[in-house]
């Protein structure tokens, strides 16, 4: 599709103000169906341009093809994506701009909002290694746009690495909760008009109460992480001990077997010890992947929150528009839409936290088990040390029993660490349900229909 009047990419950049939100839907091809006047006015383009034209139509061709590669990834996949993009207006200016893509029933739901946190200038410099490597693909393997993308995909990956991301979903999820939480407080904020009435102050009372509930669900959550990170670092440094204790004791038993002539005591008691430590270290390998599905989780929470006060800021700033008769009452038709989304986010999250809290009663039955083999353990090192010296043993074992003692000593105090934090972490569980934010969403719905339809009917009537 040509367009009149479109200039070639420039140096210019606009500026966007934090409180202005972009939104737009497309269908499943990623045709635009709608758009906000943010997106009008900042990218140059009418309504009747944008509608019906690819939304790659503000693509600036500096971005690289594997960051779309990863966003269509996951929204194939039924899963909301996010990236940092650099948007060209119809003038050649550029723009910045978090997006977030959210599917919806027949297409897909954006909205972004201006970058404002660190990231930004970390995920500049990698987008330009990534653009150098595909151009470097394409122009010395022949590539096509598909092999182009992947090669840009897996270097990205690579890079996000680099800057200390596991994944490109632990990379997402910090980029969207930091950039929501430098954009504050902002649907009872810079959203409100108190001189609103009828419906539409409606709606933005809605929002203004989902804003809330989901602040005080942040703030737990936040806790709820922390106690996370803790817990596994924790577990890692007992699990550390513990595997060096198992070998310590290995190595006591094999020398155990050495005395089993005159003393077979003394290797019978080394051999069940040895299983005891073994057992325990066993029970603490089984929390590894327990710990790193609950931090997935967690992380999964985080970012479906996140994106849900995002949509909520952008029921409020439609809602807002309006009343500065900015927008016309029928742009108020995309909030249902955004409604779905944030139902869906919360749904998911309610669920979400279920398998988070069953976990957590998982990990504190395994630190338990872990807890009743070292102690085990330890009667049984008791007993070992007095047999050792009766036996007149300590010539041959006597470095292996100070060895054993001090890394015994290291994990029986670890295990009372993690048995507190457990319990610290088990008292504060997420306790995330579904129907007070389902009351202010279908509340926030019910006004954004009667306020359209009234301002229809005042229409139609003159």
């Amino acid at each position: 599709m040509a367009f009149s009047g479109l200039a070639a990419p420039s140096e210019a950049e606009q500026v966007i103000g934090t409180d202005e939100l972009f939104f737009s839907t497309t269908d499943r091809h990623g045709l635009i169906r709608s758009g906000n006047s943010v997106f009008v006015r900042i990218s140059g383009f009418s309504v009747e341009e944008l509608v019906g034209a690819p939304h790659n139509i503000v693509r600036h061709p500096d971005m690289p093809a594997g960051v779309f590669r990863l966003v269509w990834d996951r929204l194939l996949s039924g899963r909301p994506a996010g990236a940092y993009v650099q948007n060209l207006a119809k003038d050649g200016s550029r723009y910045w701009v978090f997006a977030t893509m959210t599917p919806s029933e027949d297409g897909f739901l954006s909205v972004r909002m201006a970058p404002r946190a660190d990231l930004l200038g970390a995920v500049k410099q990698v987008y330009r290694q990534v653009a150098a490597a595909e151009a470097e693909a394409a122009e010395r393997d022949g590539l096509n746009r598909r092999e182009v993308a992947q090669v840009g995909m897996e270097r990205l990956e690579h890079a996000l690495r680099e800057l200390g991301f596991g994944s490109h979903d632990e990379f997402l999820t910090e980029a969207l909760t930091t950039e929501v939480a430098a954009r504050g407080r902002l649907a009872s904020a810079t959203y409100a008009r108190p001189w609103a009435q009828g419906p539409i102050a409606e709606v933005l009372a809605g929002a203004g109460a989902l804003e809330t509930l989901l602040a005080d669900t942040v703030r737990r959550l936040e806790g709820y992480r922390a106690f996370s990170d803790r817990l596994a670092r924790s577990s890692a440094q007992v699990l550390g001990v513990a595997r060096r204790l198992d070998r310590m004791v290995a190595a006591a038993q094999t020398a155990s077997t050495l005395a089993a002539g005159t003393a077979p005591v003394l290797h019978n008691v080394s051999r069940v010890m040895a299983t005891s430590a073994r057992t325990a270290v066993t029970a603490l390998e089984l929390l590894v992947p327990g710990l790193a599905a609950l931090r997935s989780d967690l992380a999964d929470l985080r970012f479906r929150i996140a994106l849900s006060a995002l949509h909520n800021d952008m029921v409020a700033a439609f809602a807002a528009e309006v009343v500065d008769d900015v927008a016309p009452p029928a742009s108020l038709q995309e909030v249902p839409l955004l409604c779905d989304a944030v139902q869906e986010s919360v749904a998911e999250m309610a669920a979400t936290a279920q398998r988070v809290n069953r976990a957590l009663h998982e990990i504190v039955a395994g630190l338990a088990e872990a807890g009743e083999r070292l102690e085990e353990f330890r009667r049984l090192l008791g007993q070992w040390r007095i047999l050792v010296m009766r036996h007149g043993a300590e010539d041959a074992l006597g470095d292996l029993v100070d060895s054993i003692d001090d890394e015994f000593a290291a994990s029986w105090d670890g295990m009372h660490m993690l048995r507190a934090l457990s319990r610290e972490f088990e008292s504060s569980a997420v306790p995330l349900g579904v129907e007070a934010p389902a009351a202010q969403i279908g509340r926030i719905r019910a006004a954004a229909t009667a306020s359209r339809d009234a301002a229809t009917a005042a229409q139609d009537a003159s």
